[in-house]
């Protein structure tokens, strides 16, 4: 398994710096577990993924866009949500992400 560094365009300023990055998907599969999702158009990940499994455990922060939590239950498939990792993404197929600090599911 390889394991790259992304580095997005975004402003990463609101994050505190010790977010890494972010970008924003649309939600494919929720398992309970793990999200699989799409990059949106133009992100550096979707250049690396076309799919990306994002595992979630009890450390990552789920929120809605009022910053509102939400369990993992209030993630479906067809939503956008922004995605905030370390910055690396393991290269398999689908790709992965092990280390992600907060989703966000957007409106």
């Amino acid at each position: 398994m390889f394991v790259f560094s992304s580095c997005s365009g975004a402003d990463n300023s609101n994050t505190g710096n010790n977010e890494g990055t972010d970008f924003q998907a649309i939600v494919l599969e929720n398992n309970g577990t793990n999200l699989l999702v799409e990059p949106v158009e133009g992100s550096d990940e979707l250049r690396s993924a076309d799919k990306i499994t994002v595992h979630v455990n009890d450390d990552i922060k789920l929120l809605d866009s009022q910053n509102n939590e939400i369990n993992i239950d209030g993630i479906e498939a067809g939503d956008r949500v922004q995605i905030f990792y370390n910055g690396a993404i393991a290269e398999s197929y689908p790709a992965q992400i092990n280390k992600c600090y907060r989703i966000v599911r957007l409106d």
